[in-house]
This record gives structure tokens, C-alpha cells and sequence, in this order.
């Protein structure tokens, strides 16, 4: 927002540098981001809080400067001169919608003359990037600069039955507007309209027809306050953001437009001449309260942090407008109409903090007693598990819970079960995530293409599934591991050998390990996003009804929508029930000190079993029959001519150990008989 160094200079003394005056702004909130030269003085570029409506003009900036400085504040001149009738005995005013428009005020000029402006009031406002029109509108948009708040001008004559009402706007009407573009209007629109159509759209931009011109010769002029979500709602629909919609949308001061239009019938009069009708019309409704709050020292001191003299609030506080009731050891404050951004002692605290000077704050650090408690079983159970795929080589990433429908669409069955946002701030942040795999496949991608080929990486987050109801959506913890390259770095001694499905079982069985969690049934199967035949379904041995998660290769489809190229193997794990499960205390369990015996059986099973199922009917079996089994392992899986069709070959062994004696070699032939007989019964297997 351009603000004229001239034009400032007529309300408060400036400094002699501009550079003094862009940094005392800076330190009172009004960021200035530029200075800019120009042939009628220096122009500033300030970032104005969207909150500060009061500073948005000449005189509301030079008040914080004035504050700043601790010097006085020069008040525009304003000089009325009224005669005649008074302006209610020439026209009328009527408010349909007190909502929308709580106060309406109106001044009647007659006689004026209108023309091109004088040099120094077109000059001011052309610095500021306004062009000068005559001698009327140049005066109500100087007032809107100076004093901050919007005022129109109409030609008194072009008004139809010579009244105002504001309403809502008619089914079919419109309105021609300064822009000289049609605007069709709905029955949300809140406009200004004489005795039959729309004059203006209230608070965004006047009318053509009855604008100022050279042909005027009597004026009304008008100040209102006016709804600002109508005004906003208005002015988003037809894409008009005008210097006056830009400050009602931001609740300017209720009461504001009586000064105003003081200034700009004072101004009229002075330039273009003409008889001021007595008195205004005001017409008003439900104005705000005003506002008042406590303003505790003690308080004011606890968040800044230093104590502040008495005196030193006291001329801070009026000279931005406040006005001060002493108390003991604290103020009764009454907050000016023009500060609606001040509604609580903090916000007075704040005030006081800009001009007293943050710079002036001691640097102390604060004093911080932290204990830090035992935490929740979910918050423990995450640190360990990410504690162990630490250990298991991988690094975490921590992606957005916001995803793209695209990424997510390719690893959910039904799009249905995703939960879409009602306003996303872009198409790649629509949904919130199902899986956690999209986001490890965007980093894999963005690592691959800078260089990083060998790559395990992990996520432990929430996840979200719909249909949304009135209790929310489904949200669950779950646990995603991606791997590509690599087993090891490559070594000269050693060219180490493409990571593949074993590297990621691994790493799956590592953790079920530490964590203590009941042991994965691994099968294979099919998954949306994952590649046919190199996929497996993951289950709970305590709950084999449905499935936990899934492991394997992306599909080649998947790929390219991620832009990879390399194989990669991803696992995803809903861990709901399990992230909050207490870690017991792991018993020591001694060694044995006897030797074990080893036996590798030759077995022929059906195409269709696993080997997650071979190994979970051994275990079963010689937990029931008490056999000393130490530990069931897949040594190959082979295919030949031998093996019939629909079959496959698959070498385990098993290794007995007892813990108070060595096995005899029948001990051992009479448990391996009873595996091999249970294995053949329940899953038709027979040795080769």
C-alpha cells in the first residue's frame, strides 16, 4: 500500500531522513518493504496488518508516527459553512436492511462547480496511483486516503424522486458501474438505490448514471457503514476489489463517515464552491457496543517481560486515541470506534509494547521447568518401533497426512473409501491419505533423481479411511517400509547384489522380532498397485481373518505414475492394535548347553501352499506334541522334471535341541516322522 512522505508531512513532523522514518515504521508493525522516489516527495510501500483499518489511510499512519516520536499529531483543517434548507427538507433516506447497512449518512451540496482539480490535490493523489477524474471524486478519494474511510458522490438530479434506500438488490436488475461493465445482480447483493434502480453496490463501487459530471451541479454525498461479509461476498462474485470494498471488508469505524464528510463537504466547498444544506441525515440501526477492558501493570509486565512506567502507558495509550481511567495499579481503558482490532487487555499490551519499543526488551532467555512424563502406550510404542527399523538399516521420512487422489486412487480398491477435503488448497493436498506407500514412493522417486540409488526408508503415521459419518472417519496407525538398489554399498571387494523381497521380509521379521510381536503369516496374493506374482498378503497369526497388510514389488504401472525407474519393494501394515501393546519384559532364556541334530527333509507340496504355512503347522504340531524343536528353516524351493505338475519342491530343515540332555538320533527320527506325518495329512505333502 503507496503511501506520499508529502502527505504524511501534513499531519505530524517527519523525520529528516527517510531512511529514519521506513525503520521507526518498521519497529511499530507497519512493515515499509520500499522506498520509491518520486516528483512529488517519497513514496513508502508498507505491508499494513489486514487487521489494521485505522492505519490504511494518511492520518491513521501519521498517528503511529506521531505515537512513535512522542510529538503532536496536526488535525486536518475542516471549516462548514451550512445555509439553506435543511437536508432532510430535500430528500430522503430509507434503510430496508439494517443488517446489512447499520448506519446510512447523507450531506446535500448545491451550486457546485465542477471541474479539474487543483495542482497540489492532483498532484497527491496521482502519487499514489489514482487517477484524477474532477474536482469531486478527486476530493472523496483524497478523504478516503487521508481520514481512511470510503464516501461516494452522486448527482443529486440523476437521482430518481430524490432518495436513497438501501436494500437487497431485485430479482433481474443491474447495475452499470463506474467500470462501465453491466453487473448483473442477486438477491444477496446489498446496494444503494434511488426511487427506482440500483445507484451503487454498497461498499464496492458506484453507478455510471449517476456519477459526477461536468454537468453536476448538485451533490449528495454519502458515508455509510456497511455488513463486511456482504461487502466481501459482493465484491469476490463480481471480481471487483476497489479501495473501498479493500476497507469495509475490514470493519472500518462505525461512526467514521461523520468526520469524513465534514472533511470532504469542507474541501467542496473551499474548491468547487456551492451552499452546504443544513444539518446531515443520519439514519442508523444497531451500532456495535463500545469497548472497554482492564489493563493490569502487573499484566502488562508478565508478558513483556519488563516493567513500563505508569506515565509511559498513560501517553502511549492516548496518543493512539485511547482514553484512560487510572485504577489502582491498573487502567479502565476505553478502546476508540476506529480500533476494532482491539478487543482484550493483550491486545493493549500489545500497544504498548510497539511504541515502548521491542528492541528495548532485555535478552534474557526464559526459565523453562520441564519434566517430561512417562507418555502414552501408543507414543512409547512408536518410538520403539521406530528405534528398531533404525537399527534394521532404514531412515524415516515424514510425509503429509494430506495426499493427491492420484497417488492414493493407486493402492485403494474402491476411491469410495478415501476422504476428500470440501475446499483443498490444491489438487496434490485433496485427500487425506489412505497409505502411507504413496508418500515413501515420492520420496524414493525424488532420491533416485538426485543420484541416491540404494535407499531404505520408513514412515510410522496415521492413516484415514472413509465413508465420513458423524462420528468422523476411520483413523489407524500404520507402518510402511520402501527398499530399492542395493543390499550393501557397493565395495571393491564385493559388488553387492540387488535388494529383492527377501530384504524387505527381513527387515519385517527384525522388527516383529524386538517388538515382541506375534509372528506375520506371510501368503501370496494380490494388492491394488502391486506387481501380479510378486506380492504377498500379511496376516496375524492371532487373527488370520483378515489381512494386515501386504508386501512386494510395485507394478510397473505404478512406476511410471511415480516416475521410477528401478525396482522397488514396499510393505504397509495397519499397526493400530499393536503400536499401543505394552513391551513385557523379555525373559533370559540360557542356551543349551547340549548339541542339537539336524535334519533337511526333501518335501513335494501343492503349488498353492506356502511356505508361511508350512512353518506355522510345524510349530503348531510341536508345540502339541512337546517335540524339542529349536528352529524350522527354508533351505530351497525347487522345480524340475521330477516334481509332478501343480507342485513344487521346498528343502527344510529342523533342528532339535533338548535343554537337560543330547538327543538320542531315534529321538530326533521319531520328531522329524511326526512333522513329516502331519505335514502330509494337513497340507498332502510327501518326500522326494
Amino acid at each position: 500500500m503507496l503511501f506520499s512522505s508529502n502527505w504524511l508531512a501534513r499531519y505530524v513532523e517527519l523525520p529528516e531522513e527517510t531512511d529514519q522514518l521506513a525503520e521507526l515504521l518498521t519497529r511499530c508493525g507497519m512493515v515499509v518493504e520500499e522506498i520509491r522516489s518520486h516528483s512529488d516527495g517519497v513514496l513508502l510501500d508498507l505491508d499494513i496488518p489486514t487487521n489494521r483499518v485505522d492505519a490504511m489511510n494518511h492520518y491513521g499512519l501519521a498517528r503511529e508516527i506521531a505515537t512513535a516520536r512522542r510529538i503532536d499529531l496536526q488535525m486536518p483543517e475542516i471549516i462548514v459553512n451550512e445555509s439553506g434548507p435543511a437536508t432532510d427538507e430535500l430528500t430522503t433516506i430509507a434503510i430496508d436492511d439494517l443488517d446489512g447497512c447499520p448506519r446510512y449518512t447523507a450531506r446535500l451540496i448545491r451550486g457546485v462547480k465542477v471541474g479539474p482539480s487543483p495542482q497540489w490535490l492532483g498532484d497527491l493523489i496521482e502519487s499514489i496511483g489514482l487517477r484524477p477524474l474532477n474536482n469531486v471524486a478527486d476530493i472523496t478519494n483524497f478523504v478516503l486516503w487521508e481520514l481512511g474511510h470510503p464516501l461516494h458522490a452522486f448527482d443529486f438530479d440523476r437521482l430518481a424522486d430524490n432518495q436513497i434506500v438501501v436494500r437487497r438488490a431485485r430479482q433481474s436488475e443491474s447495475l452499470v458501474a463506474l467500470d462501465h461493465i453491466d453487473h448483473k445482480l442477486t438477491s444477496s447483493d446489498l446496494v444503494i438505490a434511488d426511487g427506482q434502480r440500483p445507484v451503487a453496490l454498497a461498499g464496492v463501487i458506484g453507478g455510471a448514471e449517476t456519477s459526477i459530471t461536468l454537468e453536476t451541479v448538485n451533490v449528495l454525498l454519502e458515508g455509510a457503514s456497511f455488513d463486511p461479509a456482504t461487502v466481501r461476498a459482493t465484491a469476490l462474485r463480481l471480481n471487483l476489489h476497489t479501495d473501498a470494498s479493500h476497507r469495509f471488508e475490514r470493519s472500518p469505524a462505525h461512526d467514521g463517515m461523520l468526520l469524513a464528510l465534514d472533511r470532504a463537504a469542507s474541501l467542496i466547498q473551499e474548491i468547487c464552491g456551492g451552499e452546504l444544506a443544513l444539518g446531515k441525515i443520519d439514519v442508523v440501526g444497531n451500532l456495535p457496543k463500545p469497548v472497554s477492558t482492564a489493563l493490569r501493570l502487573a499484566r502488562l509486565e508478565s508478558l513483556l517481560g519488563v516493567a513500563v512506567a505508569s506515565d509511559e502507558v498513560e501517553e502511549i495509550l492516548s496518543r493512539l486515541g485511547f482514553s484512560l481511567e487510572a485504577k489502582k495499579d491498573s487502567y479502565y481503558v476505553s478502546v476508540p470506534s476506529f480500533r476494532s482490532d482491539v478487543t482484550r487487555e493483550e491486545d493493549l499490551i500489545e500497544e504498548v509494547g510497539r511504541h515502548n519499543g521491542y528492541d528495548r526488551l532485555p535478552a534474557t532467555l526464559p526459565v523453562i521447568r520441564s519434566v517430561q512424563g512417562p507418555g502414552t502406550a501408543e507414543v512409547l510404542g512408536e518410538q520403539r518401533l521406530k528405534q528398531c527399523l533404525v537399527t534394521a538399516g532404514c531412515r524415516e521420512i515424514m510425509s503429509s497426512s494430506l495426499s493427491s487422489l492420484l497417488e492414493q486412487s493407486a493402492f485403494v480398491g474402491q476411491e469410495g473409501n478415501l476422504v476428500s477435503l470440501d475446499n483443498p488448497i490444491s489438487e496434490e493436498l485433496s485427500v487425506l491419505r489412505a497409505h502411507l506407500v504413496p508418500g515413501l514412493l515420492s520420496t524414493v522417486a525424488h532420491n533416485l533423481n538426485h543420484g541416491e540409488t540404494s535407499l531404505r526408508l520408513f514412515e510410522v503415521g496415521r492413516c484415514f479411511a472413509g465413508p465420513l459419518t458423524d462420528d468422523g472417519v476411520t483413523e489407524d496407525w500404520s507402518m510402511a517400509i520402501a527398499v530399492t538398489g542395493s543390499q550393501r554399498r557397493d565395495h571393491w571387494k564385493d559388488i553387492s547384489t540387488p535388494a529383492d523381497f527377501y530384504d524387505l521380509k527381513g527387515i519385517v521379521e527384525h522388527i516383529t522380532k524386538h517388538m515382541i510381536w506375534p509372528k506375520w503369516q506371510w501368503n501370496t496374493g494380490k494388492s491394488p498397485g502391486m506387481a501380479q506374482g510378486a506380492t504377498a498378503l500379511i496376516r496375524n497369526n492371532k487373527d488370520t481373518d483378515m489381512a494386515a497388510g501386504w508386501a512386494g514389488r510395485i507394478s510397473a504401472e505404478t512406476a511410471h505414475a511415480f516416475d521410477i525407474d528401478a525396482e522397488v519393494w514396499v510393505a504397509e501394515f495397519n499397526i493400530d492394535r499393536l503400536i499401543g501393546c505394552p513391551h513385557p519384559t523379555v525373559p533370559y532364556i540360557p542356551v543349551s548347553r547340549f548339541p542339537g541334530g539336524v535334519r533337511d527333509v526333501a518335501l513335494v507340496l501343492p503349488q498353492g501352499v506356502d511356505y508361511g504355512v508350512v512353518e506355522t503347522t510345524v510349530r503348531m504340531t510341536a508345540a502339541e506334541a512337546k517335540l524339542p524343536l529349536a528352529s524350522i528353516a527354508l533351505i530351497e524351493i525347487y522345480k524340475g522334471d521330477e516334481i509332478p505338475p501343480g507342485h513344487r519342491g521346498m528343502t527344510i530343515r529342523f533342528t532339535f535341541r533338548a535343554d537337560d540332555r543330547t538327543l538320542t538320533a531315534a529321538e530326533i527320527d521319531e520328531g522329524q516322522k511326526k512333522l513329516v506325518d502331519t505335514l502330509a495329512k494337513k497340507l498332502t505333502a510327501h518326500q522326494r
